[in-house]
């Protein structure tokens, strides 16, 4: 069986899935933890957590989205409001077939490559390609630059032009090129863990 999460455990990999392919998100939650990911699945919510709130949080943390589909089960509409999120947010998808390589996806998976489930390595092998972890150095570059910039990170998931700003101070005192995405999912990660610093009380107008 998967570890139990912690209240603190910030996740890499969502899985979405329906009810009939609840075995098969276990077996691969184990396979990535043994990787040393952390996947975020339906046995990850907490007793007494909330569960929108649960899956919100993990699937604007994570690095990478996994949609397991087969033929007896066909995303639902909460799968679908997730998929929506998660390329609202521009993560990596990938689409993982439980059952033949033949199988017909959904309008809405057919864009994204699939894998059958034995080509699971496949998938790690390209979340772990672009899953490098940032320096101790580097996430105190981000939590001064989060702080100097002042604006929540919840607001800078809707202003393009703050999260640009992030960006680019945070990629040239680093020398590094990483996407806006990859620093807010940073950041939120953060301050899941209780890393962020405070921000001043003043608060720059907001522009989405």
């Amino acid at each position: 069986m998967a570890t139990m999460a912690t209240a603190t455990t910030t996740y890499d990999v969502f899985l979405s899935h329906s009810s009939r392919d609840r075995d098969v998100a276990a077996d691969i939650a184990n396979r990535l933890q043994a990787e040393g990911l952390e996947p975020f699945y339906d046995a990850s919510i907490q007793v007494g957590e909330t569960i929108s709130q649960a899956i919100w949080d993990a699937l604007a943390e994570c690095h990478a989205f996994i949609a397991i589909v087969s033929p007896e089960s066909s995303p639902d509409a909460m799968s679908m409001v997730e998929l929506g999120a998660a390329t609202a947010w521009n993560k990596p998808v990938f689409v993982l077939l439980n059952g033949p390589a033949s199988m017909r996806l959904p309008d809405a998976l057919q864009r994204f490559d699939a894998y059958p489930l034995n080509r699971v390595d496949d998938i790690l092998g390209r979340i772990r390609h672009n899953l490098k972890p940032l320096s101790d150095n580097e996430h105190m570059v981000l939590a001064e630059t989060y702080r100097d910039l002042d604006v929540p990170a919840d607001q800078l998931g809707q202003s393009p032009s703050s999260l640009r700003q992030l960006v680019e101070q945070f990629n040239a005192k680093t020398k590094k090129h990483l996407s806006g995405d990859r620093l807010l999912s940073e950041l939120l990660r953060m301050r899941k863990q209780g890393k962020l610093p405070r921000l001043g009380r003043r608060r720059r107008e907001f522009h989405p």
